[in-house]
């Protein structure tokens, strides 16, 4: 098939660049409308209980977690020096396109009572200004524990400003403009008062995604490409070898780009790392064909015979390899996730679309230049390359046995490491320990006990049934324990609005801050608002006919273990309130759906990553027939996944969405030396009338340098991932540039080794007959390339005479 594609390609070389051309220009039109997702990924399927559950809360409760928090540290805001300030930072915040609301201690709500019109009247701040001092507001805002541990921290030292942003600024790019805006302002507060303030939540923490992924997508491709390039121009001596593989890889991220925009998906924190994954997978593509190029003009010094022969005796097993690699993602598109499907489908299409690219650019580029000097192709001949290549084979020949007791150790050493693995899912384990967002989100926890939204949905199966004095006393109890949990914050519900309520009717006396008796409910009912008023911080506490209630608290920002406590706590604490008998009560919220959402993620990622090795057994029963050759030919790549695990385990990296994809990245890459040698072994072996030793010896020679030399291009070109500001993609480039180290001795080493020790158990015949093969035998070869050259003079011959 190649030889029909090798001729397809360099008979229509200005075609095939033509068409690419303008497949690309496509490809570069499309990619100018890509976006970056303003929202925060959702890793649950729609049909997923939980996520059904709080898509129902959302609903019945029209709750958008549209909040940034921000809070003053040391600030006492109702002292005169800082009142107008504080006023004037609130004005700032309100005034903002897209800011719905802002309430804090001096915009919050009292309820007074008004005899005249037998009412509770709703009074904000704002309009007792006039009437009241600012000591006096201070005095009244400080006699209402109904905002004690919202508005206000319990030591009194920690005032809080709720910036409610529009429903329909939350996912659309004025979101990027709104949080700027809000950031300037803090930053000139700061400035004028030397008072420092904290900020998050929800749309906050996920803006700063936002940038951080935006940013650091091109980071990744300017530093991938400027690594790769430094590491071809120091192998292959060459600067045309060099901007080749540059022009390939370049192309390849434009259609990365335009295929993302093409099948309608955002960028994600997942999917901005793909144009750089490209770039990596991509340039030992390059290197395997240049070198391949160089190999077979060094032997001939016959340039269109060389070319031709790139594509003819390795186009088949560069294809396979990038198959293999681009399996290892595809498995992704099977899990229910969106944005692993997306991942998926983007990283796999790209990576055997970079294929089609070096194909079809490398041997016409080298159609067309100058035939190669000695000093091209000088590099395979290198001191270091034999002193390399002779520390392999001296290895593999002389010291199997200690080969073997290392991999024996190392092998109980990753055993041992993964039951140590943690799992983790929490919403700051992206964020730099020592950065802002981190420090802020801390703070806020230390004052007022957590900032994840947890919501308790109390369904009491009765119309009204939340206005029922057992009811509200239920809900009371269950407050009253929830408060004994540290790391909750003060909860909210329809009991603090009636014993707010209370507290009004007996003339403001904080005393009466409780719930009210009976016969108390009865004449405080007549003073109530009417339906159509509320208090910002009261509405949406309970559904509209008033047969559910909502306990609104927050959780502090922990790892999945600890939330998994936590949450059982709860769950205990409901039930024993509340009979599931009786009622139905639903745990919801962010951090529930965050909890699930990461246990489902790395389950997803355990399933993708076994159904790859299956299929990738698959192939290699196709290419080798023999069951002791695919079991000998995983050996050396499963063993660098227990190892990373091992270390993961030992050295307290936990197990998140991040640091999964680790092991099927690794696995799709590492699969590809390992068809290089074994096809290149089955190969030597018939030419060699079946001499083992000198087959596994000849395979060495032959891939032992491509395989070097991609090795340590993938090593440091997924090392640029440590740049990143997310901790889970700093563990991934260090992760996988170890893994993969470790696999590529693991085939030049262990692989050989094994194929010595069991001889004649992994080289029978069916070995020597494959379903598929993707390198040829030389006769068949010579018979090409004769058969080539006088189709080759036929074909210029005519031109000839035309």
């Amino acid at each position: 098939m190649f030889t029909s594609i090798a001729r397809l390609i360099l008979r229509n070389r200005i075609l095939m660049l033509v068409l690419l051309a303008i497949g690309t220009a496509f490809m570069i039109y499309k990619g100018k409308d890509v976006e970056v997702s303003y929202k925060f990924s959702r890793l649950l399927p729609i049909t997923d209980s939980v996520q059904i559950e709080y898509n129902k809360f959302n609903e019945d409760f029209k709750q958008v977690g549209n909040t940034i928090v921000i809070a003053a540290e040391n600030l006492e805001v109702f002292d005169r020096d800082n009142y107008n300030t504080w006023l004037q930072l609130e004005r700032d915040l309100k005034a903002i396109e897209g800011v719905q609301n802002v309430v804090s201690p001096i915009s919050s709500y009292d309820l007074r009572r008004n005899d005249s019109l037998q009412e509770l009247e709703i009074l904000s701040f704002e309009s007792l200004r006039e009437e009241l001092t600012i000591e006096e507001q201070s005095d009244l805002f400080y006699n209402l524990p109904f905002y004690k541990g919202i508005l206000y921290s319990k030591d009194l030292t920690t005032p809080l400003m709720l910036v409610q942003i529009e429903g329909d600024d939350l996912y659309v790019k004025r979101i990027v403009e709104i949080i700027e805006e809000i950031r300037v302002i803090n930053a000139a507060f700061e400035e004028k008062t030397k008072v420092e303030l904290h900020t998050s939540g929800l749309p906050w923490i996920r803006m700063a995604n936002t940038k951080k992924v935006s940013k650091e997508i091109f980071l990744f491709i300017a530093l991938s490409l400027s690594i790769t390039s430094l590491l071809l121009y120091f192998f292959l001596r060459s600067f045309k070898a060099t901007i080749i593989s540059l022009l390939v890889v370049i192309i390849a991220v434009c259609w990365t780009f335009g295929l993302i925009s093409g099948l309608g998906f955002k960028i994600t924190m997942l999917s901005s790392l793909v144009p750089s994954l490209i770039i990596v997978i991509g340039v030992p593509n390059c290197i395997f064909l240049i070198n391949k190029y160089h190999n077979e003009y060094k032997e001939h010094k016959n340039q269109i015979l060389s070319v031709q022969r790139v594509i003819r005796r390795i186009g088949a097993a560069t294809l396979l390899t990038n198959t293999t690699t681009a399996l290892g993602f595809a498995a992704l598109i099977l899990t229910d996730s969106i944005i692993l499907r997306e991942f998926g489908i983007v990283a796999s299409i790209n990576i055997l679309m970079v294929f089609v690219i070096s194909i079809i650019i490398i041997p016409i580029s080298y159609s067309f230049s100058k035939v190669p000097k000695p000093r091209h192709y000088s590099h395979l001949e290198k001191n270091w390359v034999s002193l390399f290549l002779n520390f392999l084979i001296n290895t593999v020949e002389n010291r199997r046995t200690t080969v073997y007791i290392i991999f024996f150790i190392l092998t109980g050493f990753g055993i041992v490491g993964t039951t140590k693995i943690l799992t983790t899912g929490n919403l700051s384990e992206e964020f730099p320990k020592n950065g802002t967002l981190y420090k802020d989100l801390k703070f806020l926890e230390n004052k007022f006990g957590g900032v994840v939204p947890l919501e308790i949905i109390i369904d009491t199966k009765k119309p009204k049934g939340v206005q029922k004095t057992g009811n509200l006393k239920k809900i009371n109890k269950l407050q009253e324990r929830l408060s004994e949990i540290p790391e909750l914050s003060k909860s909210v519900s329809i009991v603090d609005g009636v014993k707010f309520a209370k507290q009004a009717y007996f003339q403001g006396d904080s005393s009466f801050y409780r719930l009210p008796t009976r016969q108390e409910r009865s004449f405080i009912a007549d003073y109530l608002p009417d339906s159509e008023s509320n208090i910002s911080l009261l509405s949406s506490l309970t559904d509209s006919t008033g047969q559910v209630a909502r306990v609104s608290v927050k959780i502090e920002d922990l790892g999945t273990e600890d939330s998994k406590i936590v949450m059982s706590q709860i769950k205990r604490i409901t039930d024993n309130v509340f009979s599931p008998d009786k009622y139905d009560v639903t745990i919801t919220g962010a951090s529930v759906v965050f909890l699930k959402g990461t246990d489902y993620l790395i389950k997803n990622l355990m399933i993708s990553l076994l159904l790859a090795i299956l299929v990738i057994s698959i192939i290699m029963a196709l290419l080798f027939r023999s069951m002791a050759m695919v079991v000998v030919s995983l050996i050396p790549n499963l063993f660098p996944l227990l190892v990373t695990a091992g270390i993961m385990g030992f050295f307290g990296i936990p197990l998140k969405p991040s640091t999964i994809l680790v092991f099927s990245i690794a696995f799709g890459i590492s699969v590809d030396d390992t068809i290089h040698f074994l096809a290149k072994y089955r190969q030597e072996l018939r030419h060699s009338n079946w001499n083992i030793y000198d087959s596994v010896i000849a395979s060495i020679h032959e891939t032992g340098i491509s395989m070097f030399y991609t090795s340590i291009v993938l090593f440091f070109g997924f090392s640029v991932f440590m740049a990143s500001s997310f901790g889970g993609t700093v563990s991934l480039g260090i992760l996988v540039s170890l893994t993969l180290i470790i696999a590529m001795l693991s085939n030049l080493i262990l692989l050989p080794g094994l194929l010595l020790s069991l001889e004649k158990l992994v080289a029978n015949k069916i070995f020597n007959n494959p379903i598929i093969r993707i390198y040829r035998d030389e006769e068949e070869e010579e018979e090409e390339d004769k058969k080539e050259e006088e189709e080759e003079l036929i074909r210029l011959d005519k031109n000839h005479k035309a």
